[in-house]
């Protein structure tokens, strides 16, 4: 009796994993329909590691409707975009029976079913998201109404209050998205969301720590790999490690190397004329620069413009007389890329031996840090 049961059990798992690979779609069926669009045509959009983006497929519409066929090797992000727009409905493709309901003015609002990575991802942010975004929305209200837009100055009761109440926000956000992460270890919207909250506000122990939850099918990934490779660079770009080279040309065309600091202390700056974040900081860095440039302390601007009247204009008006580079390639800016940064303002302090002795030091920390290298010397 004991043996027909398991020979029968082993039957129905046989029988299951048949319907499961028959199941398993060969390629990709999108079916779209946007309101308002009689006739016209739709692109399927795919950008590469690079950022940059080919056409992957195009397909008339008649009555507002087409469709896409194809097949792709792994789950990646696509968009369907309308010609003429430059915007579209952005989402993770797999070889799937999936649909698309746009309107034609909004086709990057449009609503995609049947993609199950997709949706497993952009659940995080229907969901978690929602729920940070609805407490946090008061507090910034709070902070922006105390400080009048950031004119005044807190007391330090304020301050104190703020402090708590910005604690308590960052600890409801990491749990939201702790939770999230554990639950989606087996899918990509797991590693997606490392990458998305943890790599660009989280620390790099933390997406060590994530990283290593993922299962061993989702690290890979197209996705869980890129995760693997930012890992690989953060640990490059450590506290001790030796700091990159790189080089570019200043204002002037003149070509200016990292190696040329060597011997003194220099803030590795990223930052860019349109960074609102950065140009509220430059005034802080002008501080440091002005009260310790004369004891060996340097600044080098890495600017993340892409276009160079601009980039000259932020220089003059926030009175940054260090010396600035760029290759104006914007967010592909070779130094930047090489450095792993994700975000700006970015720096790294880096020490007379050439090695990192610091990251993203702002506010009174720069001038904490400072303070304490050259009260020494």
């Amino acid at each position: 009796m004991k043996s027909t049961i398991l020979k029968s059990g082993l039957l129905a798992l046989a029988l299951a994993a048949t319907v499961t690979s028959c199941s398993k779609k060969e390629g990709y069926t999108i079916n779209g329909n946007i309101a308002g669009l009689d006739k016209g045509t739709v692109y399927l959009e795919y950008a590469d590691e690079k950022g940059d983006k080919k056409i992957i497929d195009s397909a008339e519409v008649k009555d507002g409707v087409f469709t896409f066929n194809g097949k792709v090797a792994e789950p990646l992000f696509h968009t369907i975009k309308i010609k003429g727009q430059e915007y579209g409905a952005y989402f993770l493709l797999d070889n799937e029976e999936i649909k698309l309901d746009a309107k034609k003015d909004s086709v990057f609002n449009g609503k995609i079913t049947g993609a199950t990575q997709n949706a497993f991802y952009k659940s995080y942010y229907e969901n978690e998201f929602k729920k940070i975004q609805g407490v946090a929305g008061p507090v910034y209200k709070l902070s922006d109404s105390l400080t009048k837009g950031g004119k005044v100055e807190l007391t330090a009761d304020q301050k104190a209050m703020m402090d708590k109440k910005w604690k308590d926000l960052g600890a409801f956000a990491d749990d939201l998205t702790d939770k999230f992460i554990r639950k989606n270890k087996d899918n990509l919207g797991g590693a997606l969301v490392i990458e998305d909250r943890i790599v660009s506000y989280g620390t790099p122990e933390k997406v060590k720590e994530y990283y290593a939850i993922l299962s061993p099918e989702i690290q890979k990934t197209f996705y869980g790999k890129r995760l693997k490779a930012t890992i690989d660079l953060n640990d490059k770009t450590a506290i001790g490690a030796p700091a990159l080279e790189f080089s570019q040309t200043d204002v002037n065309g003149k070509t200016v190397k990292l190696s040329d600091y060597k011997g003194k202390y220099v803030l590795v700056d990223f930052w860019a004329s349109w960074c609102g974040p950065c140009r509220k900081e430059n005034p802080n860095v002008v501080v440091a620069y002005k009260t310790y440039h004369d004891k060996g302390f340097e600044v080098l601007g890495v600017s993340l413009d892409d276009k160079k009247n601009l980039w000259e204009k932020a220089i003059e008006k926030d009175g940054l007389t260090w010396t600035h580079v760029s290759d104006l390639k914007g967010w592909k800016n070779e130094a930047a890329v090489l450095y792993g940064v994700k975000m700006v303002p970015t720096n790294y302090l880096i020490g007379p031996d050439g090695k990192i002795v610091a990251k993203n030091l702002r506010e009174a920390e720069l001038q904490s840090k400072l303070k304490e290298i050259f009260s020494k010397s």
